[in-house]
């Protein structure tokens, strides 16, 4: 349908025309929306329920393992997630804190109304950003784009007003064709009890996108009144927090004594009988639900049949928000019956007269096949439509609003003339994520984790900065104060890592003690502070007795020169193996070539390449189903189409 067919309906009005429409006001639509506008672009952000933005439907939290690099690398960029969430958080904690820096991941309960009102402000105070409630039902095109392919016009609304655009970013969530699952009983329905989104999957299926289908759930939330906390073991959060945003890290933040707590409890053996007394009743092992549910968070219910020799399951109770008694039973994901979700609630200890106050589902959505879609995250099918988000196959907000910020930077970009911004597996955990969702799909909702990423020692939630700032800059995202601020702690930093470098010390009594109160040996003769700093044993800070002319810094600028010195040989060896990596990356592929003409390519590869268009060899090497035969074959054949064009 184009623009003209759609004035034709009954009631259709034309409305202002935008540069750049989002659909969808999630994690990935807030971001999107705020880059595009940010970058010069008049852009319409529309949602179901202006009352839902940037709502957190699931778990009351962000960052976490992977996921709190994730944030840091879109408020590197010069992303929103972060400083909304120092904003709101209700609770800090720096996760794998034991397992050093490759692994370090923050993480923070977040008062989840606050969160998505700050957002909302945010929103609407943005120039060249109109927000409207509002369901988009169907994509207009025209076959205008690049080799005569569809692109994208304008948007219709359901109540038949025709927005005009240049760009689309679908962000939709779980909110497509979507349907609500409590035991026998089915309904179509969003999360938090929020409408479906209809038409528009079909829309999206005519025009080409593969369309699949998955599923994902909530737990119950109880009342605080009705939890006995003396039967549950308390999770403080950390002494010391650490900011996501860094235009935060020398901020105050949330006060320590302030955080409200988590607590611990496990289910127990009535839990397992409960449940697979009624396994009968379960959708999802009755057929119900049809939808692929995610691997790395199933429902209680799986969890006892994947792992029959597992006795308990821990269950963590968790605030969420400042102002409310209620709380959020992560682990206690469910689609079974309420009946029997209460009866499973009050085998946990501490929860045994816990009051439900909104009832686990399971919800079933479409999505697509992300492998359609460029690296930019444009889709192959219609130019100047993007894909952000859930839509794509991911869970998780962070995984969201990372897509967001891509999706924002490049749809604003391609209206400008300019190429797109790829960011590469060695570049950033969100380069990891949107790789591997459009090299190699994904059969399930996709979570990112560490090991996910090959360079993670260099992909640290410390170093974002370091590494995609300069990025951020050249977009046009980072002001000139964030630009200065950033200038200034790079400097401190190199210039106290080469001091370091060049202050010895001498065997003496004073060192002797130093050495002593940290388990270490003495030293023979003359070292530098920095080789004292390379001894696991040895911290920054307990070296200060011996180092009295060092500079006031600020932590995070403590934390990079330690980790620089300490894990020195580590990081070059990691950079070695970057450039190897980098050197497939930079063999570029035409976009225009024809992989049935390429001689001595399988079938299987040949119709891989050709669905998902790889821009480099190294993307092709990462293609399920392209064998190391197969690259070496188009090896050979860019170095003799090179040939011949000399």
């Amino acid at each position: 349908m184009n623009i003209n067919e759609a004035l034709q309906l009954e009631g259709a009005w034309l409305t202002p025309e935008s540069d750049i429409v989002v659909i969808g006001a999630g994690h990935a639509g807030c971001e999107a929306a705020l880059a595009a506008a940010r970058l010069g672009q008049r852009t319409a952000l529309y949602t179901m329920n202006l009352d839902s933005l940037a709502n957190m439907p699931c778990n009351p939290n962000i960052g976490g393992t992977a996921k709190g690099q994730l944030v840091r690398e879109i408020d590197a960029l010069g992303g929103e997630i972060g400083r909304v969430a120092d904003q709101t958080m209700l609770q800090f904690r720096m996760l794998n804190a034991s397992r050093g820096p490759a692994v370090l991941s923050p993480r923070a309960q977040i008062d989840r109304r606050a969160y998505s009102a700050v957002m909302k402000d945010i929103l609407e105070r943005q120039e060249r950003l109109e927000l409207i409630q509002g369901e988009i039902i169907q994509l207009l095109t025209e076959q205008s784009g690049r080799n005569g392919k569809e692109r994208i016009v304008g948007v219709l609304t359901r109540t038949h007003a025709v927005k005009p655009c240049r760009a689309a970013i679908i962000a939709t969530g779980t909110y497509l064709d979507s349907r609500i699952i409590i035991g026998e009983c089915i309904y179509d329905g969003g999360p938090d009890g929020l409408f479906p989104a209809k038409g528009l999957t079909d829309s999206m299926r005519d025009l080409g996108l593969p369309i699949v289908r998955f599923k994902t759930g909530a737990p119950v939330r109880i009342n605080s009144r009705t939890v006995d906390y003396d039967r549950m073991d308390k999770q403080p959060g950390d002494e010391k927090i650490t900011a996501f945003s860094y235009e935060n890290e020398n901020a105050p933040l949330l006060d320590v004594d302030k955080q409200i707590p988590c607590w611990l409890s496990w289910t127990s053996e009535q839990t397992k009988t409960v449940i697979m007394d009624n396994l009968d009743r379960s959708p999802l092992f009755s057929g119900v639900i049809e939808g692929v549910g995610p691997r790395y968070c199933p429902s209680i219910e799986d969890k006892y049949v994947k792992f029959p020799d597992k006795q308990r399951h821990q269950i963590f109770v968790e605030p969420t928000g400042g102002n409310t008694s209620e709380l959020y039973v992560q682990g206690l994901s469910s689609s079974m019956p309420e009946d029997v979700q209460l009866s499973m609630l009050h085998s946990v200890a501490g929860l045994e007269n816990a009051q439900i106050m909104r009832s686990a589902y399971a919800i079933e959505y479409d999505c697509i096949d992300p492998t359609c879609l460029h690296l930019s995250l444009e889709t192959h099918a219609v130019d100047e439509l993007f894909m952000a988000g859930q839509i794509n196959g991911s869970s998780g907000y962070e995984e969201a609003a990372a897509q967001g910020i891509v999706a924002g930077i490049n749809a604003a970009r391609s209206l400008n003339g300019l190429d797109p911004i790829i960011i590469d597996r060695s570049q950033g955990y969100i380069g990891v994520l949107i790789d591997d969702l459009v090299t190699k799909g994904t059969q399930e909702p996709y979570r990112m984790m560490t090991s996910r990423a090959e360079y993670r020692l260099l992909l640290r939630q410390d170093n974002a900065d370091a590494r995609l700032t300069p990025l951020g800059r050249e977009i046009g995202l980072i002001s000139d104060n964030r630009w200065q601020s950033y200038l200034n702690k790079q400097k401190q930093i190199e210039l106290e890592t080469a001091r370091i470098e060049q202050t010895r010390v001498r065997p003496s009594a004073e060192v002797e003690a130093v050495l002593a109160a940290s388990g270490s040996t003495m030293i023979k003769s003359g070292v530098s502070l920095a080789d004292l700093l390379r001894r696991p044993e040895i911290s920054y800070q307990a070296l200060a007795p011996i180092d009295p002319n060092r500079p006031e810094l600020p932590d995070a600028v403590i934390y990079a020169v330690e980790v620089a010195v300490k894990y020195e040989g580590y990081i070059k060896l990691e950079a070695g193996r970057i450039d190897k990596f980098r050197r497939n990356e930079l063999k570029l592929l035409p976009p225009e070539l024809d992989y049935k003409l390429v001689k001595g390519l399988r079938i299987e590869a040949q119709q891989k390449l050709e669905r998902i268009k790889p821009i480099s060899v190294g993307q092709a090497s990462r293609i399920s189903g392209v064998s190391p035969a197969d690259i070496s074959v188009l090896l050979v054949y860019l170095e003799s189409r090179k040939r011949e064009k000399m």
